[in-house]
């Protein structure tokens, strides 16, 4: 089966309920009525809150813009403090892959006008996830589980072209090309062989630490034995 290959503006936009913005779905686990797992970009205009996913987590990354502060909102619903994102400030910034909990509200403050920011969630002890920045200096970023959490159903591979490149696969011949904006779901598995840092290949030189792609590995867990 061929990896389903799309540009993100292509994608319906779908509104922020507080009309702050909109999001776009890049790929759903829509075997469930609760999903697994979802991966989206939102575009952000203004200040103002952020969705709480209660027994998600997330990962983000802001793709375009100065980067995003968030402020969590603790409210009486919430028994333990120090369990809902640490209860304090998380900073999002170009280029940095950044992993918080979902169960928490958030006031957003845009650091330096509108960005553009692509998030996966993870249902919690249902899925997990590793995040690579491509040409980035950060290590993989995990969502949702431990690796020895269990054995996996099946792993998906996404990938998220920031700059125009190629993406890499098992043979030699399978490379897809991509623009800027463009991704990728390898709903087949064959390119989760291949080391994330190596999936995304640029077509042109890039400053040191400049992220060319997002690779998201994302895999549903088996159910654990009763």
């Amino acid at each position: 089966m061929r990896p389903l290959h799309a540009s993100w503006l292509a994608v319906t936009p779908e509104p922020w309920k507080n009309g702050g913005g909109v999001t776009r779905t890049l790929s759903v686990d829509a075997a469930q009525q609760a999903p697994r797992w979802r991966v989206s970009v939102a575009d952000i205009d203004r200040d103002g809150p952020y969705s709480r996913f209660p027994g998600y987590d997330r990962v983000s990354v802001v793709l375009t813009g100065g980067g995003v502060e968030l402020v969590a909102e603790v409210d009486a619903d919430v028994a333990d403090v120090a369990d809902v994102a640490d209860a304090g400030r998380i900073t999002l910034a170009p280029g940095v892959a950044t992993a918080f909990a979902g169960d928490a509200g958030f006031q957003a403050r845009l650091v330096n006008g509108p960005v553009r920011v692509l998030n996966l969630f993870v249902l919690r002890g249902a899925a997990a996830a590793s995040v690579v920045c491509v040409g980035g200096g950060q290590s993989a970023v995990e969502a949702g589980g431990l690796a020895q959490d269990g054995a996996s159903t099946h792993t998906r591979r996404i990938v998220v072209a920031a700059q125009a490149g190629r993406l890499n696969q098992a043979a030699a011949d399978a490379g897809v090309a991509l623009a800027a904006g463009d991704y990728v779901v390898d709903v087949s598995g064959v390119s989760c062989g291949i080391d994330a840092r190596q999936a995304f290949a640029p077509a042109l030189p890039t400053a040191r630490d400049d992220v060319t792609a997002v690779v998201l590995d994302v895999r549903v867990l088996a159910p654990a034995a009763v």
